[in-house]
């Protein structure tokens, strides 16, 4: 049996910018952890991989 009320509000997935391939899918519960997240990448500043948004439905946009 499945979980109730458990949808997450911010997908995305960490992906190898050379060859496109993704390395981890993350789900953050709250904005405050999808913030907390983005400040820790800024500081991790790991050349060649990028992370984007994974919206169903949506053309995946990419950030780095």
């Amino acid at each position: 049996m499945g979980r109730i009320g458990t949808k997450s509000k911010v997908v995305i997935e960490l992906f190898n910018e050379e060859t496109g391939e993704v390395v981890r899918i993350i789900r953050f519960h709250n904005q405050a952890k999808f913030e907390e997240f983005l400040e820790s990448y800024k500081a991790m500043r790991y050349p060649g991989y990028g992370w984007r948004y994974k919206d169903k439905g949506k053309k995946k946009e990419k950030h780095e």
